[in-house]
């Protein structure tokens, strides 16, 4: 199966290179504006996000989401040779939170939960285990920084918590440390872990959870709006920043004119992607709509 899917994406890279370079025979003129946001003529080549660490070898690099460097390990082989920074604003968008029910978010169960992953072992855990693939970021809803707080004693008879979260890395955290200090304090914590991101959050407004782990506020709100879900951010655990990661260079000054660089072809993280390599100078000033990528290629 790995191989068939290595297949279809060298497949799908192969066809963005042809129309890249079918491109660049039939226009005899580079756009003034084209010119100016690519002035190192770099070939940027949107490809399915999941599929841009098999297509590395056939790309000089590639701008590649934390979540999938992370599972195709690219953060131990080929660390990322330039990554996302984040600001105040950035930083409450990109974060992922853990989400309640409305009105749950005071309960002694979830207290304890935030203050759980909220402490200093959850942020030693991330910063040394994904080495800068994953970012701790204990914010609240308007970005404003949570200290560490103590977890409260389970008293009574229910002290289960029951958290719904995808596998990488937000499982990860929750089985091998915030578990652990959950049952310190007399509470026990079920992770189920979810392969989607619809389910996780109709089970949360169906009461079948107390939490989930794994979004955006963005994807949150979105998801209350469009399915009628009444859930809450209590508290935001970490980031999972871009990188651009490479095979070949070691350093971005190592990039020569014209180099292919890979780029997510969805709409959000198309624009992320060339909004990193216009912060970093690859690109200058290029428009983040992926419609608009005719422009930066020429």
């Amino acid at each position: 199966m790995k191989n068939i899917t290595k297949v279809l994406a060298c497949g799908i890279l192969a066809l963005g290179l042809a129309a890249c370079g079918a491109k660049q025979e039939s226009e005899s003129e580079t756009p003034a504006e084209t010119a100016g946001c690519n002035p190192n003529g770099y070939q940027i080549i949107p490809l399915e996000a999941a599929q841009l660490p098999l297509s590395l070898p056939d790309l000089e690099a590639a701008v590649i989401n934390g979540n999938y460097a992370l599972e195709s390990g690219l953060n131990e082989k080929y660390p990322a040779i330039a990554i996302e920074e984040f600001d105040a604003e950035t930083s409450v968008r990109r974060t992922n939170y853990i989400a309640v029910k409305e009105g749950t978010e005071n309960s002694d169960k979830i207290r304890a939960l935030i203050a759980a992953v909220t402490s200093d072992e959850v942020k030693n855990y991330i910063d040394s285990t994904y080495k800068g693939a994953v970012i701790p970021s204990f914010i609240d809803e308007e970005g404003n920084a949570l200290a560490a707080a103590e977890i409260k004693d389970a008293s009574g008879e229910d002290t289960m918590i029951t958290v719904g979260a995808t596998a990488v890395p937000h499982a990860q955290i929750l089985n091998e440390v915030v578990k652990g200090l959950l049952e310190k304090h007399g509470w026990q914590l079920d992770v189920v872990e979810y392969t989607d991101y619809v389910q996780p959050n109709t089970a949360l407004e169906a009461g079948d959870l107390d939490a989930n782990y794994f979004q955006t506020l963005g994807y949150l709100h979105n998801e209350n709006e469009q399915r009628g879900l009444h859930l809450k951010a209590a508290v935001g655990v970490h980031i999972e920043p871009m990188g651009i990661y490479s095979e070949k260079v070691t350093s971005l000054s190592d990039l020569k004119p014209g180099a292919s660089i890979g780029v997510p072809n969805d709409t959000d993280n198309y624009g992320r992607a060339v909004e990193l390599l216009n912060t970093l100078g690859l690109l200058e000033n290029a428009p983040l709509d992926p419609e608009a990528n005719r422009e930066i290629n020429g």
